[in-house]
């Protein structure tokens, strides 16, 4: 067995959907401000926790310019962000690393100091989540997942249940308010939110 590094988080940078909102494009690869989405969110993850890795289903040789690789386990094809996090779990986990942190393809304008945040969060109290919330509202793929908690979200996967939340409130998530950066969490899922 590996021997997990305590308090050491490498990032999960979520590109795995199908794009239905972005007529099928690739979502992660559209361009905001001259630049592919996940090539922003990559670059912010990178400057906190490395390695980056990248849960895609698509588009692999792109998404490997910017770190490792992952698909879906087979038994979770198409199942949605939580097939990625669960596969994230895993391969952190396989390298001794304690925690992931992750952010969706879809918000650009993420901002550094929110992951800063978050992983300091964490730091103190490293068996519990913790994920973003902003203005009332929760954030919860913004966030940091120990890799203790696999078991817990394949288990959620198998009784058929894709639901973010209820993964994050049954682990015990602890939220972090992040009242100052709603730009941050924007979610650009559709063509015209690329405009702004």
């Amino acid at each position: 067995m590996t021997e997990i590094a305590p308090k050491k988080a490498c990032a999960l940078l979520l590109a795995g959907g199908a794009g239905i909102r972005m007529n099928g494009k690739d979502k992660g690869l559209m361009h905001w401000r001259e630049r592919p989405m996940a090539h922003w969110v990559a670059e912010a993850l990178n400057a906190v926790a490395t390695p980056v890795l990248i849960s895609a289903n698509r588009s692999l040789e792109e998404y490997r310019l910017l770190g490792d690789v992952l698909e879906d386990s087979p038994d979770f094809k198409n199942q949605g962000p939580l097939a990625g996090l669960l596969a994230g779990l895993i391969e952190a986990q396989k390298r001794g690393l304690a925690a992931i942190l992750v952010c969706p393809c879809d918000t650009p304008g993420i901002q550094l100091e929110v992951f800063e945040r978050l992983l300091i969060a964490w730091r103190q109290k490293p068996d519990l989540p913790v994920t973003a919330q902003c203005n009332g509202r929760s954030h919860p793929l913004h966030g940091i997942y120990p890799v203790s908690l696999a078991n817990l979200l394949e288990t959620q996967l198998r009784d058929d249940n894709r639901r973010v939340m209820v993964f994050a409130e049954t682990a015990g998530a602890k939220t972090l308010d992040c009242p100052d950066a709603a730009e941050a969490f924007k979610n650009r899922n559709r063509p015209e939110d690329l405009m702004s």
